[in-house]
């Protein structure tokens, strides 16, 4: 099983509270990277495998594949209609290395991580910056019996003998299944309304590519928002956005609702991930934001693409013909042939055509700094000096404004809560919008997700270049797609 940086975070916080009500975490090791140690580290003991155990302290790498050239050799053309130093949501197919902006803000992000990861060991007390430091650039693999020469783990064990290990350090110890736990069923009596009191909490997910039918899904989850702000028995609604942006209409509806709503009742946006570009647009009119350290946010800017016919169409022996009515009829034609499955655009833009889609990328763009500027009570100019398409961690995000609190999905509960008016201590129901189950969520089994999101990447290429023609010559507010599958390499 596979768990991204940030929801590790997440889970080690709620284990971290755990331990602060006196009890005890063990942990069991087998094959882990930097993340899954830095998790691992909140284990009062940490148990590792004795043949296959190891920790990998390899670092942090942030890069993408570049497709200019195969593009030329294939003649296929690619225009980016880029005009902010950060938005390089395209520039793999334009580019054969990165851009200035593109290598300042992913270096920027990887050194917040690793601060981040070196505060967390450096807390549980397991490594040292300058340990980690030392360890990091002297081996890439650290074996079982280099982590309990090292103090990193405590015993050598295999997961199978959980329980007799566990067992030593505490012979009174039971063991029940967590799914077991997540099954039962919530208490509920008259206790929780007393007076007619809002004791509900909803939580409303808006997971995926920014779309109106796929992804969060737009046109349904509209009505999830108005459902959760209109009901008596809901406090506070808590809006869970992991999106990397997409349709600007799509993000536009979620925020306008809550724009609408402000101030009926409490609105919590809690940010996974990645909630940048149309993932922020999402956010913006929120009470308070909250973010892990890990959350790649912001993104704020809009770019657009188009992918042509260079030669293709002739290398192939095809021709097409067509009549028309109206200047522009001609642009998006596309010659239909053994290629990706979808139409190749038999032409670029022209320079008027350039034009007019530069002036509709700066008026989104001009658009969505407004909003933000209303949302987050800036001025226009002030947003512009941390927007400019560029990507910020959460950590970062909380310092220049864009983001209120560090914190989990569970610290936006209870700061939701908090401003409901409801005791901290005081056991709520929390209705889930559209009807996700939370560990499946953190594990990745998101049933609402789309298709494409839940298919495994077979052609990253092929899927990239579909990507780019479902939404060709389409101003979007909308970030690298790497960033949102949580994986180094495009």
């Amino acid at each position: 099983m596979i768990i991204n940086k940030e929801f590790l975070w997440e889970i080690r916080s709620a284990l971290e509270s755990f331990k602060s009500a006196g009890k005890v975490v063990y942990v069991f090791i087998d094959r882990a990277n930097m993340d899954d140690y830095a998790f691992a580290s909140v284990g009062n003991k940490i148990f590792v495998d004795p043949v296959g155990g190891s920790v990998s302290l390899e670092g942090y790498l942030l890069g993408r594949s570049y497709y200019k050239n195969m593009l030329e050799k294939i003649h296929i053309g690619f225009d980016e209609f880029r005009y902010l130093k950060y938005k390089s949501a395209v520039e793999s197919f334009t580019r054969e290395n990165m851009s200035d902006g593109e290598r300042e803000q992913r270096q920027a992000m990887i050194e917040d991580w690793y601060s981040t990861t070196s505060r967390t060991l450096a807390v549980s007390g397991r490594l040292s910056p300058q340990k980690l430091d030392s360890m990091m650039n002297n081996n890439f693999n650290y074996s079982s019996k280099d982590l309990i020469s090292n103090k990193l783990a405590d015993t050598i064990g295999r997961w199978n003998n959980y329980a007799s290990l566990i067992r030593k350090y505490d012979k009174k110890a039971k063991f029940e299944s967590l799914v077991n736990q997540l099954r039962k069923p919530l208490p509920f009596d008259d206790k929780w309304n007393e007076g007619g009191k809002a004791s509900q909490i909803a939580v409303v997910y808006a997971i995926g590519e920014c779309a109106m039918t796929t992804g969060i899904k737009a046109q349904s989850l509209i009505k999830d928002v108005e459902a959760a702000m209109n009901d008596p028995l809901i406090g506070a609604v808590v809006l869970r956005v992991d999106s990397p942006g997409g349709d600007a209409m799509a993000s536009d509806y979620i925020a306008e609702v809550m724009r609408e709503h402000k101030g009926k009742k409490p609105i919590i946006v809690s940010q996974g991930s990645v909630a940048g570009s149309g993932g922020y647009w999402l956010s913006m009119y929120g009470d308070t934001i909250v973010a892990s350290p890990y959350t790649i946010t912001g993104s704020i800017g809009v770019i657009g693409s188009w992918i042509y016919d260079k030669g293709l169409k002739d290398t192939l022996g095809i021709t097409t013909d067509f009549v028309k009515i109206g200047k522009f009829a001609d642009l998006g034609f596309p010659f239909r042939g053994p290629l990706l499955g979808i139409g190749l655009p038999v032409r670029d833009f022209t320079d008027e055509e350039k034009a007019l889609m530069k002036t509709t990328i700066l008026n989104m763009y001009s658009e969505f700094k407004d909003k933000v500027a209303e949302g987050r009570k800036m001025s226009v100019d002030s947003v512009e000096n941390i927007a400019q398409g560029r990507i910020w961690s959460g950590t970062r995000a909380k310092e220049i404004g864009l983001v209120d609190e560090i914190g989990s999905l569970l610290d936006a509960i209870n700061i939701a809560k908090q401003k409901a008016g409801i005791k901290h201590n005081e056991v709520v129901k929390i209705v889930e919008y559209p009807k996700p189950n939370v560990f499946n969520l953190m594990i990745g089994l998101t049933p609402f997700l789309s298709k494409s999101q839940k298919a495994p990447i077979t052609n990253p290429i092929e899927d990239l270049l579909k990507l780019r023609l479902i939404n060709n010559g389409k101003p979007m507010p909308i970030m690298p797609i790497d960033y949102y599958d949580c994986v180094n390499f495009e």
